[in-house]
């Protein structure tokens, strides 16, 4: 009979302090990023909550290893680079929607010309952020933004992501709030 998640979780962090301990910096950072052991599913909603996207995009992509290539077009490392790519989306949202003038500015500077046919057919979704950026540069189109909607999807998605893992739901009951992950 194996061990539940939240023993081994446990196991992991003791683990990884004796790593530490032992000067294996290196190993014990490889352990965290391989595993559940510090990772924060509360924390990284609380980011999505206050439209973090920045700070949710760097948390969640420590974490790469958790979602390996398989199962297809459905698989967890799917739906983990598309919600990587979702945080992505809003932080430029955010950048342009959120600075005013500045943003509208941004807007117009960087996405200033459609994309052209080519790039429409090849990318259609990309296409599609292109002209909501380029949107960006009016001041009514950047208020009309939900941002409300915006992070309920976004933690849909999450909920989604963190379901993929079967030992995520773990890592909600058992925060550990005094320690900070290696780089």
């Amino acid at each position: 009979m194996g061990q539940s998640s939240a023993v081994s979780l446990l196991h992991l962090r003791r683990l990884d302090r004796f790593l530490r301990s032992q000067g294996l910096h290196s190993t014990a950072h490889t352990l965290e990023k391989e595993s559940l052991v510090y990772f924060d599913a509360a924390y990284l909603r609380k980011l999505v909550r206050g439209g973090r996207w920045d700070a949710a995009w760097r948390y969640v992509h420590r974490f790469s290893p958790l979602f390996p290539d398989e199962g297809g077009e459905e698989g967890p490392s799917r739906r983990y680079t598309a919600f990587l790519h979702t945080l992505e989306h809003h932080a430029m949202l955010h950048y342009l929607a959120c600075r005013g003038d500045d943003g509208g500015r941004a807007a117009k500077s960087l996405y200033g010309r459609p994309p052209d046919d080519a790039f429409r057919n090849a990318f259609p979704e990309m296409a599609k952020q292109h002209d909501l950026y380029r949107t960006m540069a009016s001041p009514q189109a950047r208020a009309s933004l939900d941002w409300d909607h915006i992070k309920l999807t976004t933690l849909e998605k999450l909920h989604e992501l963190l379901h993929l893992h079967p030992d995520m739901e773990c890592s909600l009951r058992m925060r550990c709030k005094a320690y900070q992950m290696s780089r």
